[in-house]
């Protein structure tokens, strides 16, 4: 089954459809008594820490969880801010790119990765999810939706740089404009033993320099460690080339899940391979 087959629902939706969104949004703005805090309504969270309820009803972001609009040509998406990381690469790689950075959980939201920070196996070239936005529309505490861009006021511009880590307490993306980058319909993986953290670490260095390990370029970087004395880098290339792939989703065996799999018991620099379609990878 191609990539653009396995798109489910509307998830590019127009600007037409986004504009409704925001008028839900600052209806359900309007409508939070005075003095009372100011809470997005969702019924999810990647929290991992207790936070207090409240009582007070919520921002409607319902009409805000797609993609605007992609450009292929010019490699940008415009991303409505309660859309998570699965639906925008399911939006983009149709159209052979990928966002910059894709955390880990596909449950987190543009907007959520900006104000909080997020981080993958590609920051090492391309930094963090705000470091690919080229603009977004915020709610501010006023109820005033600003667009914070590099070109405006300082106003504007003093609010794109300081709205990513801010958590909220900035106002809310309500769209986010962000670069994209081109991919391939795979990523080889290579899983490299270390026995000491110490060399894992001056592999991460030179990796992160070189952008190349034993003559092979290096694409996406992560890692894993077991022991003091047994650590992994997962080092993943690009490639079009046809061959197998693996699939670890919906797997019943407990031992064939995917960090199982990087494990083996070869001496420090050994290598096993891997492959997975590139949206199994992100």
């Amino acid at each position: 089954m191609g990539i653009a087959a396995r798109l489910t629902g509307p998830l590019i939706v127009g600007p037409e459809r986004h504009a409704e969104g925001v008028r839900r949004l600052l209806a359900s703005f309007a409508a939070v008594p005075p003095g009372e805090p100011v809470r997005l309504a969702k019924k999810t969270s990647n929290l991992f820490r207790p936070r207090a309820s409240s009582s007070s009803p919520g921002l409607d972001t319902t009409g805000l969880t797609r993609v605007v609009s992609v450009d292929p040509d010019a490699r940008t998406a415009d991303v409505q801010g309660m859309c998570t990381y699965e639906d925008l690469v399911d939006a983009t790689l149709p159209f052979g790119l990928m966002p910059y950075v894709v955390p880990q959980l596909k449950t987190i939201t543009l907007g959520g990765a900006v104000t909080g920070l997020g981080i993958e196996s590609t920051s090492f070239r391309l930094g963090l999810p705000h470091e690919s936005v080229l603009e977004m529309d915020v709610l501010t505490g006023t109820g005033e939706i600003v667009t914070a861009r590099p070109d405006g006021t300082d106003r504007e511009r003093a609010l794109l740089r300081g709205f990513p880590n801010s958590y909220g307490s900035l106002g809310y993306a309500v769209r986010l404009r962000i670069a994209l980058e081109p991919v391939a319909r795979y990523v080889g993986l290579r899983h490299v033993r270390f026995d000491s953290l110490t060399a894992l670490q001056e592999a991460v260095a030179r990796i992160a320099e070189e952008r190349i390990y034993d003559d092979e370029e290096v694409d996406f970087l992560d890692g894993v460690v077991f022991s003091a004395d047994e650590s992994y880098l997962c080092l993943g290339r690009r490639t079009d080339e046809p061959g197998p792939v693996s699939d670890y989703s919906g797997v019943t065996d407990k031992q064939a899940v995917f960090y199982r799999s990087i494990r083996h018991g070869g001496p420090a620099g050994s290598v096993v391979r891997d492959r997975l379609t590139i949206r199994d990878y992100l």
